[in-house]
This record gives C-alpha cells, structure tokens and sequence, in this order.
C-alpha cells in the first residue's frame, strides 16, 4: 500500500511576486523506519515590478508514520506540490509526500505478523484537506491573483503516458508559444510537470 503525507510551509520573498515564472521542488529525503527526515530544496525564478529574479530555499522536514506501519523496502518521494501567492511576497506550499510499498502489521494469536495489503484496497490520503476540487483528474488549480482587474490560474499538470505537446495544447486551448513561456519544452517524459496558465476575468 502507499500513504501520502502533506506539508504545508510559507516561505516570504525579499521582493514583491508579481508572477512565479519558473518553480521546482526536490527532495533530499530519507525513511528511518518510522522517521522521514531531510529537506525540500524550492528554486526557480519570479517576476518583480522590473526584472526576474531567481529564488532558492532549503526548508527541513521531520515527520513519523504511525507505529502499525512496517518500512522495510518502502520508498520515498514527492510526489505532486502546489503553490499559491498568499501575500504580494509570500508564497504558501502544499507538497504531497508519496511513501509507497508499505505494509501494515495485525496482531494475530499474539503473533505480529505483516500482510500486504492491495493500493486498489486501502488507500490513505490527506490530498482532500487542502484541495476543494474532488476530481480524480491530477491536475490543480493552484492560485489566482486577487488583487488584480484579471487573474491568472496555473495548474500542474502531470504528463502521463500517451501525451504528446500537441494533445496538451488541444486539451487546454494553449498555443506552443503560450505554454513555452512558462515551460522549457525539450521533450516530454512521464511524470514530468507543465505550468498551464489560463488567463480568466472577474
């Protein structure tokens, strides 16, 4: 089975974010039995009143599973991540950390014994608590800009297989030079992530 644990952490800007132009989110994680421990490295590049300027922070993580959680050969990894602009130069985070190949432990006959148990089955996630939209699809809304006359929405979208640029474009009526202004498109491969704007009136 997987668990998906979220992290939430706002992180403020030397200057005023008049538009995020580039993020990334890593991970330098570590599973420690039930300790996950390590840091999350966020860089990229924001537009100010007159210029880019690229930002990077470090924020440490420590967090437990519970004890009825076995780790031995479980994996670790981020997994999806949406940001908002909370103030004119705060950025809030929302990070989704997959723990995956668990197994659970039953007591049975006094004996603890481990059972697999099937992802279809049981599984956990907190994904909810932070999203309004319910859909299964994985890409999100992921902040407007209120104080604006129009505001932009982004969404993360994840590739998936059978994706091609021409099918993303159609799907979201973006033309190429709209999507590479917020995207180096090289190529794409499964599991990459594309900034999709979508520019909406009040």
């Amino acid at each position: 089975m997987h668990k998906i644990i979220s992290f939430k952490k706002e992180i403020t800007f030397n200057n005023s974010i008049e538009e995020i132009v580039s993020i990334s989110v890593d991970d330098k994680l570590e599973l420690d039995n039930l300790k996950i421990k390590g840091n999350f490295v966020i860089e990229g590049e924001y537009l100010t009143v007159s210029r880019n300027e690229s930002f990077h922070f470090d924020i440490p993580y420590l967090g437990y599973l519970e004890d009825e959680y076995d780790t031995n050969g479980s994996t670790i990894k981020v997994d999806d991540f949406y940001y908002e602009i909370v103030e004119p130069n705060k950025l809030a985070l929302s990070i989704d950390i997959l723990v995956d190949d668990l197994k659970v432990k039953k007591l049975i006959n006094e004996e603890v014994v481990e059972e697999d148990i099937r992802e279809a089955e049981i599984v956990e996630t907190t994904k909810e608590d932070i999203l309004e939209d319910k859909s299964e699809e994985r890409e999100k809304v992921i902040f407007k800009e209120d104080y604006a006359e129009a505001y932009m929405t982004y969404r993360v979208y994840i590739v998936r297989e059978g994706d091609t640029i021409e099918s993303i474009l159609d799907k979201y009526g973006l033309s190429l030079d709209e999507l590479s202004k917020y995207n180096v498109i090289n190529e794409l491969n499964i599991g990459d992530k594309l900034i999709i704007p979508n520019e909406k009136n009040k």
